[in-house]
């Protein structure tokens, strides 16, 4: 169970922080385009850096779980560091605001409206296949590519 949670959490910071960091550093003046190679970038260093050190691939499929479950909570952090005027909220607005980080979904909406919906669409469509690679034969101990 704790290596299922720390890929979950290592998958979804090394796809949100890169964005977040972006966002907050530029506020009004960051880039969508940026933010989606920069997310991409993140999920390639994490391959990259887990190869060198483990000679194994990452969990991709708890990966892609990570970057579902904490992108609602991901894409709203760049709020809390730009000063902006506040809105003013309404009797319920919190607790509506954090059912929907619960609800998966909300992920693929929210990266919608903040331009994040390319880098999230990659992801989810390469991550499945990559989760399925290291069983085909070219991985296995002995053979020419893993040698």
């Amino acid at each position: 169970m704790k290596n299922k949670l720390f890929w979950i959490a290592a998958g979804g910071l090394s796809f949100w922080l890169p964005a977040i960091v972006d966002y907050t550093a530029r506020g009004q003046n960051a880039s969508w385009f940026v933010s989606n190679v920069l997310s991409l970038a993140g999920l390639a260093l994490l391959g990259v850096a887990t190869w060198m050190v483990t000679k194994k691939l990452p969990k991709w499929g708890w990966v892609l779980a990570g970057i579902y479950i904490l992108g609602p909570v991901s894409m709203m952090a760049p709020a809390a560091f730009i000063h902006g005027s506040s809105s003013p909220a309404n009797s319920g607005g919190n607790l509506i605001l954090v059912l929907l980080c619960l609800f998966p979904p909300t992920t693929l909406w929210f990266s919608l409206m903040n331009g994040m919906m390319f880098s999230v669409l990659i992801a989810t469509a390469t991550l499945p296949f990559l989760a399925a690679y290291p069983k085909g034969p070219g991985l296995q101990p002995g053979s020419p590519v893993s040698q």
